[in-house]
């Protein structure tokens, strides 16, 4: 699932209208559980928390109890069809990259930069490239020139990782053709990436169900040509109701199985705690707890974890986004309205107290 919801708004407020909310209420915190069993030492792992504000609260403050948590990284997606507004032209409104560049550069924070061309269920090429294939070599050159637009905005920017693409399984399927094209498009763009920030690390998002299941062949092929394997990760059914927090363990040992000789990313994470998803507070607390117990097993090869999302978002969020993938059923809303690990108003949920704790203990 990539968030079509736009979580980088709030520095554009910062930065482009010198506005800022008024100060949330502090909210009561609940007692921080001790961890059980051992535990392995973050060792240069990276923790990454998706930035949501809560009701009334400035994106300062939210950035702040991110970073206090223990975060090293945070998330960016860039649309290249909303930055190429004609060909050859970028005409960005507001300019996000730049937003980050200033405000991130500052805070010396990492960020993780997805620059979307195909979205979960969308491609998202300009306009006037639309229906063309991947390997096309205008689609190949203009989004080079794309790179080289990408780059020339964020001098001063530290990027943990590059993502050509999120989800991309959730266009290309199990097509043949469209993935050979996909990965012909791939291999070359990421090696232009390479030559403009030396030691970056570039892949291409997939989603977990499909990079273990029924796309794995064609992730396997497309990886030769990555750094690191980028993925997306929601233990839910299909009727998106929650598996038991302890899958994250077996799922774990499944992708690094696949992949014994690349470090992996989980740039997105997270477990709902609706009951429309058969879930509770308390599961999502679980959840949290196992993901750490599972992390530490593979801590030499998962190097990065997102965990999605720090507040629930607001309801008309959740409705932009049910929009954007065509999907309108109560459980999918309640999956997207409760990833938080806090409520919409800032208010605790078991879960930030684990991540806390687990956190701490190893050194974040």
């Amino acid at each position: 699932m990539k968030k079509h919801y736009p979580l980088i708004l709030f520095l554009s407020l910062l930065f482009l209208t010198g506005l800022a909310c008024g100060e949330a209420a502090p909210m009561p915190i609940p007692p921080t559980p001790a961890p059980v069993g051992p535990v392995v030492p973050k060792e240069g792992r990276i923790l990454s928390l998706d930035v949501t504000e809560a009701q009334g609260e400035d994106y300062d403050a939210t950035f702040a109890a991110a970073h206090a948590l223990g975060m090293g990284d945070v998330s960016l997606t860039i649309f290249w069809d909303e930055v190429e507004t004609s060909p050859g032209k970028f005409n960005p409104d507001p300019n996000w990259l730049a937003i980050a560049n200033a405000y991130y550069g500052a805070q010396e924070t990492a960020v993780s930069l997805t620059l979307s061309v195909l979205d979960t269920a969308t491609p998202r090429l300009p306009a006037d490239l639309a229906g063309k294939p991947f390997d096309d070599p205008a689609v190949i050159a203009r989004f080079n020139q794309f790179l080289d637009y990408v780059f020339s905005q964020i001098p001063d920017l530290e990027l943990t990782t590059l993502a050509i693409g999120n989800e991309i399984d959730g266009v290309l399927g199990t097509d043949a053709a469209r993935w050979g094209a996909y990965e012909t498009f791939f291999a070359e763009t990421a090696v232009h990436a390479r030559t403009l920030r030396p030691n970056l690390r570039v892949g291409s998002k997939g989603m977990f169900d499909g990079m273990t299941g029924p796309a794995a062949d064609f992730f396997q092929s497309l990886n030769r040509h990555s750094d690191v394997v980028q993925v997306t990760y929601y233990p839910l059914n299909g009727d998106f109701t929650v598996r038991p927090p302890d899958t994250v363990h077996a799922d774990f040992q499944a992708i690094a199985a696949l992949y014994p000789d690349k470090p992996i990313y989980f740039l997105e994470l997270g477990y709902p705690s609706g009951e429309a998803n058969r879930s509770s507070e308390a599961q999502q607390a679980e959840f949290i707890r196992q993901t750490f117990r599972a992390w530490d097993d593979h801590a030499d090869q998962i190097r990065l974890i997102t965990f999605v999302w720090l507040n629930d978002i607001p309801s008309g969020a959740v409705d932009e986004l049910t929009g954007y993938y065509g999907l309108s059923n109560k459980a999918f809303a309640s999956y997207l309205g409760t990833l938080g690990l806090r409520a919409a108003d800032g208010t605790e949920k078991p879960a930030l107290s684990v991540l806390r704790a687990e956190a701490k203990v190893r050194g974040w």
